[in-house]
């Protein structure tokens, strides 16, 4: 988000500093700009992604510095030991064009609108080169630790050398612009359009500042597939944005100089790879719209394979129930069977459903098998030994969301994702072990785990909310994407009048 650094103390450390404020999300023309983190390091390297030579219009936000520089370049932060700056937070106030301290802008949801509020941050007058030393200032001042936060330095040199040609040195933020693609970092994908350079925490951040229905025709094809049904296309848009905006409405990035990154944390984002006709059909299609709980936005998160039935996000992940995130059923056949209960899941990991029509990633996550070793499976939970392993519970899906070990000590797991990492990353956590079990009166299994643990599946990722597959599935039976969204989201409703302003 945007940062204004007006901080006395530091000036008197810094007199070079210039006073200005970094680009950051925004309302502009009826759309919603975001930053989405692309590369971060001391060292970070643009190239062109074809034969012509890339052209990039470099400049220095908070001066008219600009030059169009040529071919690949490479950016390096020339003091990255100085960067990093702490100060201890005294008050908050509501941001005014007069505040003298540190403008934080941060997303809420107010009236059912997506709103850019700004706060204005005033900090004690003394910095800190280490967290260490604010740390113990705080310590001895009696000052709360949470106080003491990162401040980043917005004019920061950094050097930019392009191939067999000279060197350049700019003061952070930078405004780059490319009509070209280019590869960040090495990694083979393209990128085009505005980024922005900025230095957070002594290392420079790469981001991509574009509109979200953009950032949405980067997203869906790596979630669901390029070649996917338009109708489970116009699904995932939908699905995607509205995740988007609830994401936001975390405001996990807000320190971290982006609004989202471009991994599995948020979505994944690979801008221009795999775009095509249809996709951009989808994002048209469905331009603005996502899908709302009541008067709020609903969390429309999503999955590649639920095996059979979705699960409630209040099993999976302990939260508080959620009317629209309760669990439906996918697959027909699976209606009348209680997934909760070990026998009834057992046999229907041992049914074989349908994969007519179905891609390679599709049907590798309907049906899976898997093995560990127990001296593994015991150094993945935390002990030397494992003796017996206990099923404590099952969710509405079938996946477990409780489970024990016992050895050289116990470890009880009540995390779905910690469950399928002791497993080495196991698809899903819907699966059964191999071999006897003993149940207890209370429904607990009991397993013996011999050398080789082997398990048997269903299902990929988390279960909750739209399943990836049972959508592509229904879409090819002509459902559309309205139809698949209320089957997946009920309770919720599709609103495209949610845009709201800066606050």
């Amino acid at each position: 988000m945007r940062y204004q650094y007006l901080i006395k103390a530091l000036l008197c450390l810094l007199p070079l500093i210039l006073l200005c404020s970094l680009p950051a999300a925004e309302y502009r023309n009826g759309q919603l700009y975001l930053e989405v983190l692309l590369s971060s390091g001391t060292q970070i390297s643009l190239e062109t992604s074809g034969s012509a030579q890339a052209e990039l219009t470099v400049s220095e936000q908070a001066s008219p510095i600009s030059r169009l520089l040529r071919g690949n370049l490479n950016i390096s932060l020339t003091n990255a030991d100085k960067l990093a700056f702490w100060g201890l937070l005294s008050r908050v106030e509501p941001w005014a064009d007069h505040s003298d301290g540190v403008l934080r802008e941060y997303f809420a949801w107010e009236d059912s609108t997506l709103v850019i509020k700004r706060e204005n941050l005033i900090f004690e007058g003394i910095t800190f080169a280490g967290i260490e030393g604010a740390r113990k200032y705080a310590r001895e001042t009696g000052i709360p630790e949470n106080q003491i936060q990162n401040i980043p330095l917005i004019n920061s040199t950094v050097r930019v050398k392009t191939t067999g040609g000279p060197e350049y040195y700019f003061e952070t933020p930078l405004l780059i612009h490319s009509a070209t693609p280019l590869f960040i970092g090495g990694v083979k994908l393209g990128y085009s359009g505005d980024f922005i350079l900025k230095t957070i925490n002594g290392k420079m951040v790469l981001t991509h500042f574009l509109p979200l229905e953009e950032y949405i025709a980067g997203v869906i094809q790596n979630e669901i597939g390029s070649t996917a049904p338009l109708e489970a296309l116009k699904t995932q848009a939908v699905a995607a944005r509205t995740h988007a905006v609830s994401l936001l409405l975390y405001n996990r990035h807000k320190n971290d100089g982006y609004d989202l990154c471009n991994s599995t944390h948020c979505q994944v984002y690979k801008g221009e790879h795999l775009l095509n006709e249809s996709i951009l059909e989808a994002v048209s299609a469905t331009r603005g719209e996502v899908l709302l709980a009541g008067d709020r936005i609903a969390d429309a998160t999503y999955h590649s394979s639920c095996g059979g039935k979705t699960d409630s996000s209040e099993n999976i992940w302990n939260g508080s129930p959620l009317p629209h995130l309760m669990g439906v059923t996918c697959i027909e056949a699976a209606e009348s069977i209680d997934l909760s209960k070990e026998n009834q899941a057992r046999r229907w990991i041992e049914t074989n459903t349908s994969t007519q029509g179905m891609s390679s990633w599709e049907k590798a996550s309907v049906s899976w098998q898997k093995s560990i070793s127990r001296q593994a499976l015991a150094r993945n939970v935390g002990l030397s030994s494992i003796s017996r392993i206990v099923i404590n519970k099952r969710g509405s899906s079938g996946r477990i969301t409780d489970m024990s070990f016992h050895g050289s000590g116990t470890v009880r797991l009540t995390s779905e994702y910690k469950i399928r990492q002791a497993f080495g990353s196991a698809k899903s956590s819907f699966f059964y072990i191999r071999g006897a079990y003993s149940m207890d009166k209370n429904g607990g299994v009991s397993i013996t785990p011999p050398a080789t643990v082997s398990i048997k599946g269903k299902g990929s990722g988390h279960g909750v909310g739209m399943c990836q597959v049972g959508t592509l599935d229904r879409a090819r039976n002509g459902a559309t994407y309205r139809d698949i969204l209320s089957h997946y989201y009920p309770e919720t409703r599709i609103c495209s009048d949610w845009m709201g302003h800066a606050r």
